[in-house]
């Protein structure tokens, strides 16, 4: 594919700036990302002054939104092919009354990103050009009414940003294995790194789903289906061995009840 198609990245956080764009020219190397814009106002702007024929807009930025970027695209002779960014934001659905022709929700997965851009090249290649995009428009809004539904009945937290070696990375807490307080961090664990966040456990477990992370000290929460077992010494102090990992977690008395023998 020889043809060089140009596209802005407008959303209000760096790093998910940065992971979309790294993820892009991974899947699409064809793509030119002339510019990426960390508000509505300056996504505007990027798109006078290089008419791109796609971006990938997120709904929710300061001052001016997506949705009313979108909008103001729609007026446009030519608008470019709109990709929302959305965080189960139920808002979403009007997407789809301002010619939106895709939308990804965060974090962005490799395999949904490609089926989007799939059906870009179609379009703006014009390689399928019986797409009939009312139609497709239309699956797509179904499918996330579904899904802001599912996700208003929960608002668990999905990923966290959290540091490394002066790094921020998104962190998904499916990928985590427990939460321990340090000093004035909190250390984020998964099998293979460790992270810091400045949230308090306290904070962590309104936020956290009770049924996949639980609270076993006042500065650790845990994810059950890691525990591998649970132990108790002569003095009755009782400990959490983890799967796969050498780490064992200390477990207050106000939460032993957790373990008892059901």
């Amino acid at each position: 594919m020889s043809q060089r198609i140009k596209a802005v990245i407008a959303d209000d956080e760096p790093i998910l700036r940065a992971h979309l764009k790294m993820v892009l020219e991974a899947v699409w190397p064809e793509l030119d990302i002339v510019g990426q814009a960390a508000d509505g106002e300056e996504a505007l702007m990027l798109v006078e002054a290089f008419s791109p024929q796609v971006v990938f807009l997120d709904i929710s930025m300061p001052g001016i939104d997506g949705l009313e970027v979108s909008r103001q695209l729609c007026e446009h002779a030519q608008p470019p092919y709109v990709v929302f960014i959305t965080a189960y934001d139920a808002h979403a659905v009007v997407a789809f009354e301002n010619q939106a022709i895709d939308y990804l929700l965060k974090p962005i997965e490799e395999s949904r990103l490609e089926r989007t851009v799939e059906r870009l090249q179609k379009l703006v290649l014009q390689q399928s050009p019986d797409l009939n995009q009312k139609a497709q428009l239309s699956e797509m809004f179904e499918e996330l009414i579904g899904t802001t539904q599912a996700a208003a009945t929960s608002s668990h937290l999905k990923w966290i940003k959290a540091s490394k070696n002066n790094e921020l990375h998104v962190v998904n807490t499916s990928d985590i294995e427990y939460f321990i307080a340090d000093n004035k961090y909190t250390e984020v664990h998964t099998a293979t790194d460790t992270y810091l966040i400045k949230t308090a456990v306290t904070a962590l477990e309104s936020e956290l789903d009770p049924e996949v992370f639980w609270r076993i000290h006042r500065n650790c929460i845990v994810k059950v289906e890691k525990i591998q077992r649970v132990t108790k010494d002569e003095l009755g102090h009782v400990y959490i061995d983890l799967k796969d990992s050498s780490d064992r977690l200390a477990v207050s008395r106000k939460y032993q009840s957790l373990f008892k023998q059901m």
